[in-house]
């Protein structure tokens, strides 16, 4: 609050849930990625993702499955256990453990 001015702002602080589902994907995006350089694969790559979660973050899994795909190469998302093959890590994204995995096409 600004007493000199005598202008008073006010700052909605609370997430939409819509806007904590958008957030999850792009912090599952970011860990795909980082997935994609740790397992060595080459930036223009194709991968088949793989993931096993619960709750809230499966329901974003499918609803931003496109934007997915997009961001890191995906063909496809594939929910369920990995190839033996891919590269797997374990990982929380807003307090929801996410199993993931990446395998190049």
């Amino acid at each position: 609050m600004a007493e000199d001015g005598g202008y008073t702002v006010a700052v909605l602080t609370e997430l939409s849930p819509e806007l904590k589902a958008s957030g999850m994907a792009r912090e599952v995006v970011h860990r795909l990625q980082s997935m994609r350089r740790a397992a060595g694969f080459d930036i223009a790559d194709h991968i088949t993702t793989y993931y096993q979660t619960e709750g809230p973050l499966k329901a974003v899994m499918g609803d931003f499955a496109d934007y997915i795909k997009q961001e890191t190469l995906s063909r496809e998302l594939v929910e369920g256990e990995a190839a033996a093959e891919a590269h797997v890590e374990t990982h929380k994204v807003d307090g929801h453990a996410v199993k993931l995995a990446v395998k190049r096409v």
